[in-house]
């Protein structure tokens, strides 16, 4: 009778066991399935960050003008003036970069060179009959600081 006790015993012990190593399976395979969902979530969330990120032609435009209105405080009332010529445009060459000139009160041709993702913006210079060509400036901001976003 003993020995029949004992076995029975032995045989719940091991559905038992056997049970709790399928959930164990099937618990390792939910957390497998939610932390994929969850790196390709971060994946999307990542890529839908960067492509709102990304400075277009446009913004980078309306950054340049307030970065010359913030670094010329008297630009305004010179343009308002009417008496130069005095404007913004953007000059596209390049994929990787965005590049705005702007025509000075001075005559001077300044081109701002933007890199779209990241926002780094350095700076040239082309004084009509003074300089040859453009000629790269001390001057480097981030393009992000002036954006109204």
């Amino acid at each position: 009778m003993k020995r029949k006790i004992l076995i029975v015993i032995t045989c719940f012990m091991a559905f038992g066991l056997a049970s709790c190593t399928l959930e164990n399976e099937n618990d390792s395979q939910v957390e497998s399935a939610s932390t994929s969902e969850i790196v390709q979530i971060t994946e999307t969330e990542e890529m839908t960050t960067k492509e709102k990120d990304v400075i277009t032609e446009e913004k980078a435009l309306e950054a340049i003008e307030k970065y010359c209105y913030a670094d010329n405080p008297d630009l305004r009332n010179i343009i308002d003036s009417g008496e130069y010529q005095v404007y913004w445009t953007v000059e596209t060459k390049e994929t990787d970069e965005i590049v705005v000139l702007f025509r000075s009160y001075t005559g001077a041709i300044i081109h701002y060179y933007i890199d779209p993702d990241s926002g780094e913006t350095y700076v040239t210079e082309f004084v009509p009959g003074i300089t040859d060509d453009e000629q790269r400036t001390n001057e480097s901001f981030n393009v992000r600081d002036y954006l109204d976003e």
